[in-house]
Formats: structure tokens, C-alpha cells, sequence
């Protein structure tokens, strides 16, 4: 009987490996079905169609609950499926108040399990800016997301564009940062800088190029 207690435990943590397993590997299906809803979405630039978003939750949506741990990766991209679903909307819409919310929720929850992603920081300010929620939460996602990534296009330029939007609401040091974020973007490549550019003349910010100095 002795012998047979550790065999008895080393099948049931087999089993408990192979179930993890499962989970995981399924949870990997519905994120790669999950990325090419938001692929596709990106690459049209317009809203999607309703019955494309709910296949898309859906699969975002159980990635997260079969997962065996909370993954900031699946949770930051259930945020992105709820961003889309009323994207056309303006800032503050109610129609897109729910959605925006979850988006929040998903975000805030992704950077519990992944708190030194500077994208999901800029995701979270994004979709706080698009309910109209200049507040504090917003502005402290709009710093980590470039203190965390500073020179990563995304990072930089992201905070560039929500600083300048809100810079009216910010105080000296966040518009330090957002002033930090320009003159990265206007350094690092001659992509960004054209980008930059444009940006500043479109927001009527051209007092910002010397930025870039």
C-alpha cells in the first residue's frame, strides 16, 4: 500500500498537467481566432460588423476563462475586442459607454497580472480618453505608458497624441512627459518625425517642434 500512495500522486499530478495542458493549448486557439478579428479590423480602419464582434468576444472572452492563471496578454486583447465595437462613436457617446467601460475593466485587470506593459498603459488612457475621463487614473496611465517604453513607437507616439488632446488638463509634469514623448518621436526615426509633423500641425501645436531640437 505504501508503494502504491506515490504512484497514486504521480498519476493524479499527470493528470492535473495534462488538464492544464488542455487548457492552455484551447485558450491558444481562441487567441489566435481572437488576432485575426483584430488584424482584420486594423487592416479595414472602420468599425466591425456586429455578428464579427460577437464571434470575436466570444473567443476573447473564453480565452480569459479557460486560461489556468489571469494572462495580461488575453485580458489587454479582450480590452482592444471592446474598443472596436462602438469605435465610430465620438468620445463621451452614450451609446458606446458600456463598451468603453469593459474595455477599462479589461485593461485595469491586464495590467494587475502585467503591471510593466507600457501598451496596455497606453490602451488604458485611450479608452478612458474616449469616454471622456480626464482624470486621475487617465493621466497616470498616459505616464506609465511612456516612462515604461520611451522609445517604443507605439509608447511614445501614443502619448504624444493623448497628451496633446488633454494638455489643457494635465499639469507641468505630465506635460513634461508628453513633451518627453514628442521629442522622441521627432528623434527617433524619420518615419516618426514626418508622423510628429503632421500631428502638430493638424492639433495647431507647431510651438512643439523645437521639441525635437
Amino acid at each position: 500500500m505504501k508503494h502504491k500512495l506515490p504512484l497514486f500522486a504521480l498519476l493524479l499530478s499527470a493528470l492535473a498537467l495534462s488538464v492544464i495542458g488542455g487548457q492552455m493549448l484551447l485558450a491558444g486557439v481562441w487567441q489566435y481566432q481572437t488576432d485575426l478579428f483584430l488584424d482584420d479590423w486594423a487592416q479595414k480602419g472602420r468599425q466591425p460588423e456586429p455578428l464579427a464582434w460577437m464571434v470575436a468576444e466570444q473567443a476573447a472572452q473564453g480565452a480569459v476563462a479557460i486560461y489556468p492563471v489571469a494572462n495580461g496578454d488575453y485580458l489587454d486583447r479582450l480590452g482592444r475586442v471592446y474598443d472596436w465595437q462602438q469605435l465610430s462613436e465620438p468620445i463621451g457617446s452614450p451609446l458606446a459607454k458600456a463598451s468603453r467601460e469593459q474595455a477599462v475593466t479589461a485593461y485595469r485587470t491586464s495590467l494587475q497580472a502585467r503591471p510593466n506593459w507600457p501598451f496596455s498603459w497606453n490602451q488604458l488612457a485611450t479608452a478612458k480618453l474616449r469616454q471622456g475621463e480626464l482624470d486621475d487614473e487617465f493621466k497616470q496611465a498616459l505616464e506609465k505608458g511612456f516612462n515604461l517604453g520611451p522609445w517604443r513607437p507605439i509608447a511614445y507616439q501614443q502619448t504624444a497624441y493623448l497628451g496633446l488632446v488633454s494638455w489643457h488638463t494635465l499639469n507641468a509634469q505630465e506635460q513634461q512627459t508628453v513633451t518627453n514623448a514628442i521629442h522622441h518621436a521627432l528623434t527617433h526615426t524619420t518615419q516618426s518625425k514626418r508622423q510628429t509633423e503632421q500631428l502638430l500641425s493638424r492639433l495647431q501645436r507647431t510651438d512643439l517642434m523645437a521639441a525635437g531640437e
